[in-house]
C-alpha cells in the first residue's frame, strides 16, 4: 500500500492544469484576435488566440508559476503571473490598455472604430459593419451640436430624405425597418421634435456601429439594418463634461467606484455615469415671453466587473418632448377665442441589465433583460373629451451562448422572448375614431456557426426560427387575394395559425493574398419583422405610430443577398465595393379608401424590391483622415390601387419609387489637424433627386341635382359664403423627381488644456454655400398659367457652442 501511494503521488503532482478567460479592451469589450502567451519559469511558451468575444483557453500546462501575456495591434500589452496547482482550472481576465505609437516625435493613436472593423474583417464572413467613434461624431457637423443619427447619414448605403429629419433609410428599406439599440436595448423613436435631431447625448457615446447587411442569425426584429449606440463605461477618476449649444445645455458625470464598494456589489471593479440634457429657450425667454417647447434627456449607467471575466451592465434612459400651448393667447382680443390650445408630450423610457459571464473554459454567456416604451399624447385643454395618443412597449429577455468547440469551429446559439403591446386611440366629441390596442408574444431561437477550414476561408451557416402571435390571432400568411371585396368581411386575411418563420443565413469569405489583406465575401439570408410603423415618410416632421403583425397584417419578410470585395493597405487605407439585392414581402401603406366600419382594411399590403451598390474608400491615419462613399440604389414598392377597383382593363396594382429612392448618393468626409491645435471637419453630400407626386390639374366638383336629377355646376348662390369644392388631379404616384441635392457642412474645434481640465469652443456651419435644396413644391392652378412655388430645406445656418471637461 505504501509503495502504491509512493508510485501514484508523483503522477498526481504532474496532472496538467489549464488557464481560461477573456481578453478585454479598455472599455470592457471583448477583444478578438489577441495573441495570448503563457510562459513558464523554464521551458517552452504556449500560445493561442482569443475568439470573437475575447475568450481563450490553454490546456496541458504543467504545475508551477506561469506568466500570461496578451497583446493586440492598437492596444498596450498586459502581463499577469499565475501559480497553477496540479489539475488546476484557472480563470483570468486580461485587460488591454490603449497605446500610442511614438515615431520620431510624431504620436499616432490607433483609431478604435477602424480597429473594430478590422477585427470583423479578419474574423467574420459576411457582415457589413461600419463604425463611427465618439470623436468622429463630434467632428461631423450636426444641427447645433454633434448628433449620432446625423453622423450615420455619411455611411455607405444610408439615405436621408430631408434636412428636417434625422431618420434614415438603409439599402431600400423603410426607416422603421432599422433596429436602433442603446447598449443592446431597443429605442423605438430616437428623435426629438419629430425627427429634427436624436435623443443621444454625444458626451457619453463611445461609438456607433451600423450593420447594414449580411448579419448572422443572432440578429432579428428588423429587416433592414441594426444600429448599436454604445456608451462610455465611465471608469477612471471623477470627471465632469459639459456643453452648451444653440439647441441645449448638457452635463455628464462619471467615475469609478471605490474598490470596497465594488466588492460589496460582488465585483472587482465598478464604474458609473449620469448624463442630462435639456433645451433652454423656454427658461431663457421666460422674462420676455412664453416659449412653448422644451426637451429633456436623462441617461445613467453602471458597470460591475465580476470575477472570472464577468461583467454586469445597467442601462437607463428617460426622454421627453413637451409642446405646451395651453396658455398661449394671441395679440388682440378679437382673436383670443379662435386659437386652438394644445399640449403635446412624447418620449422614450428604457431600463435594462446585461450580464456577460464565461461558463466553464470554452463558453461565454450573455443575458439581457430590458424594458422599452415610447408614448405620445396630444390634448386640447378647451375640449376635455378630445385626445389623440399612441404608445408601444416591449419587455424582452434574451440569452446567448458562444463557445469555441475547436480551433477552427466556433458555435453561437441562443433565444429571445418578447412581449409587445401598442395602443393607438383618437377620440373627440364623444366619438372614438381610432381604438387600436393589441399585445403579442414573439419568440426566436437561433444557431450560428463559424467554421474556418483553412486560413483562407471562413464559412458561417446559421438558422433562425421566428414565432409571433398577437391577441388578435397569429400573424397572417400574406396579403388577401382581393383587397377590395364587395363584402367587407372578406377583407380579413385568413391567419396562418403556426406562424413559425424559418430564416436561414449563410455567409462565405475567401481571403486573397499571402497577407490576407483582401477578401471576397458573399452572404444571403432571410429576415423577419413583426412590427410596422404607420408614419408617412414623405412628411419631414412626424412621429411613428406602431402596429403589430396579426391576423390582418402580415410580418415583413425580406430575402437578401450581397456580394462584396474588401482590401486593406496597412493601417492607413481601406476600400470596399459591395452589391446587393433585397425583396420585401408584407410591407404596408395607409389605405386612402378604407372603410371606418371595418378595421381589416386600414392598411394596404404589398411588397418591394431594392438593389444597388456601395463603394467606400477610407484613410484612417495621418493629419488628414476621412472617407468617401458612393451609393447607387433603385427601390420600388407595389400595392393594390384603390382607384382602379372595378375598372376593367386597368391594372389593379400600382408600382412606384418610394420617397427614399435616391438613385445616387455621394458623401465626402474629411477631418484635418490644422496648425495651432485646431481641428477642422467637413462633409459634402450630393444626392440625386427624390421622387414626388405632381398635381397636374385642379377641377371643380359638380353637385347632385336632387330635384331635376343628374348633376349641376355649383354656381355661387346669394348669401352663400361657402366656396365650391375643388379637387386636385394627381399624376402617377412618385413619377416626378425633385432637383439634385447637395450641401457643404463645416465644423472647427479648438481644444484648450488647463490645470482644471479642458475647454473646447466650436463653430459649425450647415449649408456653407447656401444651396436652396427643395423640400416641397406647391402648385397654384387659380392663376393662368398655373404657377409653382416651393419651400427650401436648411439655408446657410451657422452655430456656436462649447464643451468643457473637469
Amino acid at each position: 500500500m505504501i509503495a502504491l501511494a509512493a508510485w501514484t503521488a508523483p503522477a498526481a503532482a504532474q496532472e496538467p492544469a489549464s488557464i481560461a478567460g477573456r481578453v478585454i479592451g479598455p472599455e470592457g469589450e471583448g477583444v478578438a484576435g489577441a495573441a495570448v502567451e503563457a510562459t513558464p519559469e523554464s521551458g517552452t511558451a504556449r500560445r493561442t488566440t482569443s475568439g470573437e468575444d475575447g475568450a481563450f483557453r490553454i490546456d496541458g500546462l504543467r504545475p508551477g508559476r506561469w506568466t500570461l501575456r496578451a497583446s493586440r495591434v492598437g492596444f498596450g500589452d498586459v502581463r499577469q503571473a499565475v501559480s497553477l496547482g496540479a489539475g488546476a482550472r484557472h480563470t483570468v481576465q486580461l485587460r488591454l490598455g490603449e497605446r500610442p505609437y511614438v515615431l520620431e516625435g510624431v504620436e499616432v493613436v490607433s483609431p478604435r472604430g477602424t480597429q473594430r472593423e478590422r477585427v470583423r474583417f479578419e474574423t467574420e464572413a459576411g457582415i457589413t459593419a461600419r463604425v463611427i467613434t465618439g470623436n468622429e461624431i463630434k467632428m461631423l457637423p450636426g444641427l447645433g451640436e454633434a448628433d449620432v443619427l446625423r453622423a450615420v447619414e455619411v455611411l455607405p448605403g444610408v439615405v436621408s430624405t430631408s434636412d428636417f429629419s434625422s431618420a434614415f433609410n438603409v439599402r431600400g428599406g423603410s426607416s422603421d425597418q432599422n433596429l436602433i439599440l442603446l447598449d443592446g436595448f431597443t429605442i423605438f423613436n430616437p428623435f426629438h421634435l419629430g425627427g429634427l435631431f436624436s435623443v443621444f447625448n454625444s458626451d457619453v457615446i463611445a461609438r456607433a456601429e451600423l450593420l447594414s447587411g449580411g448579419f448572422g442569425a443572432q440578429y432579428g426584429g428588423r429587416v433592414s439594418s441594426v444600429l448599436t449606440v454604445e456608451t462610455e463605461p465611465g471608469d477612471g477618476p471623477l470627471a465632469v463634461e459639459t456643453g452648451v449649444s444653440l439647441v441645449s445645455s448638457r452635463v455628464a458625470v462619471h467615475s469609478s467606484l471605490p474598490k470596497r464598494v465594488a466588492r460589496s456589489l460582488g465585483g472587482e471593479n465598478a464604474s458609473w455615469f449620469v448624463s442630462a440634457r435639456r433645451s433652454y429657450f423656454d427658461a431663457l425667454l421666460r422674462p420676455i415671453t412664453d416659449f412653448p417647447y422644451h426637451l429633456t434627456d436623462l441617461q445613467a449607467g453602471a458597470t460591475v466587473e465580476t470575477g472570472g471575466g464577468g461583467r454586469v451592465q445597467l442601462t437607463g434612459y428617460f426622454g421627453e418632448d413637451v409642446l405646451d400651448l395651453s396658455d398661449f393667447d394671441p395679440p388682440g382680443e378679437e382673436d383670443a377665442g379662435s386659437v386652438l390650445r394644445v399640449t403635446w408630450n412624447w418620449g422614450n423610457d428604457v431600463a435594462g441589465v446585461r450580464w456577460t459571464q464565461p461558463v466553464g473554459s470554452r463558453w461565454v454567456a450573455e443575458t439581457r433583460l430590458g424594458f422599452s416604451r415610447y408614448a405620445e399624447l396630444l390634448r386640447f385643454p378647451d375640449f376635455s373629451d378630445a385626445r389623440f395618443g399612441s404608445s408601444v412597449q416591449e419587455t424582452a429577455l434574451r440569452s446567448d451562448f458562444t463557445g469555441q468547440v475547436s480551433p477552427r469551429l466556433t458555435v453561437q446559439t441562443g433565444g429571445e422572448l418578447n412581449r409587445m403591446r401598442y395602443d393607438n386611440r383618437a377620440e373627440a366629441g364623444g366619438t372614438v375614431f381610432v381604438d387600436g390596442s393589441r399585445s403579442g408574444l414573439f419568440a426566436a431561437a437561433y444557431g450560428q456557426a463559424r467554421w474556418q477550414p483553412s486560413p483562407a476561408w471562413i464559412v458561417e451557416p446559421g438558422l433562425r426560427l421566428d414565432f409571433g402571435r398577437s391577441n388578435a390571432g397569429a400573424c397572417s400568411s400574406g396579403p388577401p387575394a382581393d383587397p377590395f371585396p364587395d363584402d367587407p368581411e372578406d377583407v380579413v386575411v385568413r391567419p396562418n395559425r403556426s406562424c413559425v418563420i424559418p430564416s436561414p443565413r449563410l455567409a462565405v469569405k475567401r481571403f486573397l493574398g499571402a497577407d490576407r489583406s483582401a477578401a471576397l465575401k458573399v452572404a444571403a439570408g432571410r429576415y423577419v419583422q413583426f412590427l410596422h410603423s404607420l408614419r408617412d415618410e414623405q412628411l419631414p416632421l412626424s412621429n411613428d405610430t406602431w402596429v403589430l403583425a396579426d391576423a390582418n397584417v402580415p410580418p415583413v419578410v425580406s430575402d437578401q443577398v450581397q456580394l462584396g470585395l474588401e482590401k486593406y493597405w496597412g493601417e492607413r487605407w481601406y476600400a470596399s465595393v459591395e452589391g446587393y439585392y433585397r425583396h420585401y414581402g408584407g410591407v404596408t401603406d395607409l389605405n386612402p379608401a378604407d372603410d371606418p366600419n371595418h378595421p381589416g382594411d386600414d392598411l394596404l399590403l404589398g411588397d418591394g424590391n431594392s438593389y444597388g451598390m456601395d463603394v467606400l474608400v477610407r484613410r484612417s491615419t495621418g493629419r488628414l483622415t476621412g472617407w468617401t462613399t458612393v451609393s447607387l440604389l433603385k427601390a420600388s414598392r407595389t400595392f393594390p390601387d384603390p382607384a382602379a377597383v372595378g375598372i376593367e382593363g386597368v391594372p389593379q396594382t400600382v408600382t412606384f419609387a418610394p420617397i427614399f429612392d435616391r438613385r445616387v448618393d455621394v458623401d465626402v468626409v474629411m477631418q484635418y489637424e490644422l496648425p495651432g491645435g485646431i481641428d477642422a471637419g467637413l462633409r459634402w453630400n450630393y444626392g440625386s433627386g427624390t421622387p414626388f407626386t405632381r398635381p397636374v390639374a385642379q377641377v371643380l366638383g359638380f353637385e347632385t341635382d336632387i330635384a331635376e336629377g343628374g348633376y349641376r355646376f355649383p354656381y355661387p348662390r346669394t348669401g352663400d359664403d361657402e366656396d365650391p369644392n375643388y379637387y386636385v388631379v394627381l399624376a402617377d404616384r412618385n413619377r416626378e423627381r425633385y432637383p439634385a441635392y447637395h450641401r457643404l457642412d463645416v465644423t472647427v474645434r479648438r481644444p484648450y488644456t488647463r490645470r482644471w481640465g479642458s475647454f473646447t469652443p466650436y463653430v459649425q456651419v450647415l449649408n456653407a454655400y447656401n444651396k436652396r435644396n427643395v423640400l416641397f413644391y406647391f402648385y397654384n392652378y387659380d392663376k393662368s398659367p398655373p404657377t409653382r412655388s416651393g419651400i427650401s430645406m436648411f439655408p446657410f445656418l451657422p452655430s456656436i457652442g462649447f464643451e468643457a471637461s473637469f
